[in-house]
């Protein structure tokens, strides 16, 4: 929907969008005591498959690991 109201530039703000989220996750997690760990690298394609999302319309674009903090 961003790329069609944004054109080519609808992925970078998609890119942002998911930033900010990431950096939400973050503040929300430290606040209940919860880790949070962003993952920089995955298999696009088996992430994909995984959550049986098709890859074009729906994709993947940001991961994060949440949990306990080690005592």
């Amino acid at each position: 929907r961003m790329a069609w109201r944004y054109g080519e530039r609808g992925y970078r703000y998609l890119f942002l969008d998911a930033g900010h989220v990431c950096q939400h996750l973050y503040l929300a997690a430290e606040m209940i005591g919860c880790g949070v760990c962003a993952i920089g690298a995955f298999d696009d394609t088996a992430l994909n498959n995984v959550l049986e999302l098709d890859g074009e319309a729906l994709f993947v674009v940001y991961g994060a690991t949440l949990g306990k903090k080690r005592a």
